[in-house]
Parts: C-alpha cells; structure tokens; sequence
C-alpha cells in the first residue's frame, strides 16, 4: 500500500507557482528576443539599397567608359509605399527607343533590380558640381552623379535614406542639398556628420564620398538600424 502511495506522489504535476515563474521567464526573454529580431528585419530590408545602390554605381562606372558620361533617372518607384514591396518598374525598358533625357536612364546603364522594392531609388548626374538632365543626343553630359534610395520601412514616419555620392576625377561633388526628390534627406541636415557630402559612414558618423552610406539626417540613429 504504502509503495501504491510512493508512486502517486512522484505523478504529481506543476504547482501554480511553478507555471507562473516558467511563464514570467517565457514572458522575459520574449521581452528581449522580439525587438532584437525586428532589428535584424529591419537591417536585412535595409541591406537591399546597400545592394542596390552598389549595382548602381557599378552600372554608371561601366556606362561612363563607353559612352564618356554618367546617366539619371528620376525616382522610381515613383514614391515608396510605408513597410510594403513595389514593383520597381512595371512597365519595363523599351526596345530601340530614343533616349530623352530625364528619361529612364536605368535602361541605358544596364541596371534593375530583381523583382519588387522597398526603396525608391534616384539617380542625379551633373557637371561642375551642377545637376543636369544628361541628353548624350544633344551633348548634354555628365562626370559626376549622386544615387540615392529612401523608405519608410519601419513605418514611424521618418525617411530612412541611403546614397552615394561620386565625384568627378578632380575629387569635386555634387552639393548634397542638390539631391532628395525621391524623399531621401541625404545631407539635409546641416548639423549631421555627412556635411556636403551627404552620405556617412555607419560607424564613424563622417562623410564619405564615393561609397554608400546611411545618409545625413537628425534620426541617423534609428535610420542604421
């Protein structure tokens, strides 16, 4: 009898106590789990303009040796849509069409990115430091150009924008107040680390010229994720 009575007590199950704690400590590592795993959604969204903007320049640089001139193109998308994907270009490249210039220019350089976007992305190309719509037929060119990518993937309501910004072979750069029609705030701020060259360096917070970066604006801290 009295080993009938040992077993029944070793089937006892938890006490109340007991779930609440294992509950409470489910509850604090979700606490701490959760915003850390947004975090990296939010840096692995924000990896695709680093990308983008990348094939970008390479693109131009590609272009710039055949034809001796940067393009533009002007957003596209043509306005982001807060937290979602767009397609980037629904309608396509043409085939055999003349350039005109504020046309899109992303056709000539060889550059798309694959399926939907978060960003919008813009390309501005200039010559003495001042944009212009490049036309090659009526030999408007450019040596300098500034891409840019804006978003609001976190959904607060703040731009977060990304750009490069490349300079002629003398070193010289567009001014970065010149560029932003896609919403992004490169060197809007005249107080941030990015100065006239707009983007910064992640790590440092300096301005960088030629590469991408975060660009400069008051919300930096939350636009690096």
């Amino acid at each position: 009898m009295n080993s009938v009575i040992h077993n029944l007590k070793k089937r006892e199950g938890f006490t109340l106590i007991e779930l609440m704690i294992v509950v409470a400590i489910i509850g604090i590592l979700a606490a701490i789990a959760i915003p850390n795993f947004i975090k990296f959604q939010l840096r692995a969204k924000a990896g695709e303009s680093k990308v983008n903007l990348a094939g970008i320049r390479t693109a131009e640089e590609s272009y710039f040796a055949e034809a001796g001139t940067y393009m533009d193109f002007p957003p596209t998308p043509a306005a982001f849509v807060v937290q979602q994907k767009t397609p980037f270009n629904a309608a396509g490249c043409p085939a055999g069409a003349a350039w005109a210039a504020g046309g899109n220019g992303f056709c000539w350089i060889g550059w798309q990115p694959e399926g939907d976007v978060y960003y919008s992305y813009e390309l501005e190309a200039a010559i003495l430091n001042t944009v212009v719509a490049v036309d090659p037929a009526a030999g408007v060119t450019a040596n300098q150009f500034y891409a840019t990518a804006a978003a609001d993937i976190d959904g607060d309501g703040a731009v977060n924008s990304w750009g490069i910004n490349q300079p002629d072979i003398q070193g010289n750069v567009i001014a970065a107040a010149a560029a932003g029609g896609n919403g992004a705030v490169c060197g809007a701020s005249a107080a941030g680390g990015g100065g006239a060259t707009g983007p910064v360096d992640s790590g440092t917070g300096t301005g960088v010229v030629g590469q991408v970066g975060p660009c400069d604006s008051n919300d930096m801290g939350r636009n690096v994720f």
